[in-house]
């Protein structure tokens, strides 16, 4: 048998109080491996720590959840018909989600004596492995993040056409952050900002 790596995502979305969005999803991964490894402890004899490869099928588990809530909110700021900009619209979208994976440590992770002072130290048996090995902390976490987008309608330079013509200022600037619930310090991480602007038209040449 080959290393093999199974992943079986779950999700769903439905809406809450009709104007908002939540999403939940889990995920759950399994590791096939042929083989494993076991460090033996230190030997005080030939001084050194013996590494044997088990050469029979194992696995690991692991599985993760997530959730998001979100909405939209439209605001519309009129000037007036005889302008040139005569409306300006600022989409809003304002979410939140939540990440939690839970650590694997006990299950898969064991310790053993590295040298003569009885130091140790911690391994799983499936270490170096071609889908990696399971997590050892616990991961939670909280994001935050509020998208924009601006968009006008003005009138059109030809004057043949009635409609306004719709025109997007700013397509996207996002702002985000994250809070860190597992970290000893420094749990919110810095704000960043990200600017989409749409392109300019090109000039038509002959």
């Amino acid at each position: 048998i080959r290393d093999r790596y199974h992943d079986i995502p779950i999700s769903t979305n439905f809406k809450i109080l009709k104007h908002f969005s939540m999403s939940l999803g889990t995920s759950y991964q399994e590791v096939w491996t042929p083989q494993t490894i076991r460090y033996r402890d230190y030997d005080t004899l030939t001084q050194t720590v013996k590494k044997d490869t088990i050469r029979k099928f194992d696995a690991f588990r692991t599985y993760s959840f997530g959730a998001s809530l979100g909405t939209t909110i439209y605001g519309t700021f009129n000037f007036g018909d005889d302008k040139k900009i005569q409306s300006i619209r600022h989409t809003i979208r304002p979410a939140i989600s939540y990440g939690y994976s839970p650590s694997f440590e006990k299950q898969y992770y064991d310790t053993y004596i590295i040298d003569a002072d009885g130091n140790t130290r911690e391994y799983t048996q499936f270490e170096g492995g071609l889908f990696g090995q399971p997590s050892r902390g616990i991961s939670k976490s909280m994001g935050i993040s509020i998208n924009n987008l601006f968009e006008a309608k003005v009138v059109d330079p030809d004057t043949t056409k009635t409609e306004l013509k719709k025109v997007q200022l700013i397509k996207q600037l996002n702002l985000s952050t994250s809070y860190n619930f597992i970290a000893n310090q420094f749990k919110w991480s810095p704000e960043s900002c990200l600017l989409y602007t749409s392109p300019r038209p090109r000039d038509k040449r002959q």
